[in-house]
């Protein structure tokens, strides 16, 4: 009897262990042939070097929601390009005013803006402009944790927020406005989990995304 319990005990601590590990692994975010997509497939595809790009202006989405998370990839803008990583998105279809924005936008060599690379659009600017010059990748890193939010861009953390914080649905927490599109509902009502999607193509500059990599945590 007691072999019996400490073999439960060995495999129950095992399996622990395993989900453990499988917890903090990266995955690719979409999946490796985008299986774990929600898209369109005459909009959205991926080319034997694993590099994302759309023809449309459509958004490419988790299946399932995600909460606590870190996002990895690298973009690389054509000139004028403008596009956006969507997270905490609770509404596909209507997206615009139920996701927070992070801006991917050419803006190589101009000001910090909250509608600038990085941005966490329409709320807040980032600290400072790190995007390489059109044509060349950069690297975003976001990590989410219940309702604080990271941005690394190029190895430095350019943009923070704490959606707790914002609690107005028109002004910023530092009195900043708001902008009138997104001022339907405060970000500290919104709920921390949420769809993980990619804005497709925005007008005529494309983009084209690659290594996309999801850990939960």
């Amino acid at each position: 009897m007691k072999k019996l319990n400490l073999f439960v005990f060995l495999i129950g601590a095992l399996a622990l262990s395993l989900s453990t590990v499988m917890a903090g692994e990266a995955k690719p975010l979409f999946g490796d042939k985008l299986q774990d997509a929600d898209y369109n497939p005459a909009v959205w595809s991926m080319n034997d070097k694993g590099e994302l790009s759309a023809n449309k202006d459509a958004a490419i989405w988790t299946k399932v929601k995600y909460g606590d998370c870190k996002i990895s990839m690298e973009y690389k803008l054509s000139k004028k390009a403008n596009a956006g990583l969507l997270i905490q998105c609770s509404d596909k279809k209507n997206w615009i005013p139920n996701t927070i924005e992070i801006q991917l936008l050419d803006d190589a060599g101009s000001e910090p803006n909250y509608h600038g690379n990085c941005a966490f659009y329409g709320y807040q600017a980032p600290s400072k402009v790190l995007t390489k010059p059109a044509g060349e990748w950069n690297k975003v890193v976001v990590s989410i944790s219940g309702r604080k939010i990271t941005v690394e861009l190029n190895g430095e953390i350019v943009n923070k927020i704490d959606t707790s914080e914002w609690k107005d649905c028109k002004k910023g927490p530092a009195g900043t406005d708001i902008e009138k599109k997104f001022q339907g509902k405060a970000l500290a009502d919104a709920d921390p989990a949420g769809y993980i999607g990619l804005q497709g193509l925005h007008g005529k500059s494309s983009i084209v995304y690659r290594n996309l990599t999801l850990e939960t945590k």
